[in-house]
């Protein structure tokens, strides 16, 4: 992996990935969700790097891999809401600089950048109402909706492993 010394080298490098996902046997699939549920396996940074392509969870693990290496304190996040239709997820990395959180993003492409915030509270506040918009959900019963705070999980693991994973990490509530 190239050299990267601050945020804004990892946003140059975010902005090489597509948005998508490998299955177990390392096929690369852009911008569909057909055989995701099944197929899906979490890739290693270094996958993401060379095949350019990655999801939310993907480029999280990537994120994380960078921060590491860098001085700033991070946490990464798992925001799920339990519809009894469909299951909504995405996952984002957040960091501290100088008494401030700020929240990394690059899967949403609409909200893709960096954005400043005063408190943890006013950042997982405002990307909660993003996620709302983002996935068009009118009305969110709040109840169903959880934010993890999760730990690095191991690579390759299934999709159903990556939400249990995610799911016995912190439950942060706002």
């Amino acid at each position: 992996m190239e050299k990267i010394n601050n945020v804004m080298d990892l946003m140059n490098l975010l902005e090489t990935i597509e948005n998508g996902w490998m299955d177990i046997d390392k096929n690369i699939y852009i911008n569909t969700e057909k055989g995701f549920k099944k197929k899906y396996v979490l890739s290693k940074p270094e996958e993401v790097i060379a095949c350019k392509v990655g999801n939310c969870f993907d480029q999280v693990e990537l994120e994380r891999s960078v921060f590491k290496n860098l001085s700033y304190k991070f946490g990464t996040y798992f925001m799920v809401y339990y519809d009894a239709k469909k299951l909504f997820t995405h996952t984002f990395l957040v960091y501290e600089e100088k008494e401030k959180f700020y929240w990394l993003e690059h899967a949403w492409e609409l909200s893709s950048g960096i954005h400043e915030y005063l408190s943890l509270y006013d950042l997982l506040k405002d990307v909660k109402e993003k996620f709302k918009k983002y996935n068009k959900i009118k009305f969110m019963d709040e109840d169903y909706l959880c934010i993890y705070r999760y730990k690095k999980p191991k690579a390759h693991i299934s999709l159903k492993e990556f939400y249990k994973h995610c799911e016995d990490g912190e439950n942060i509530l706002i």
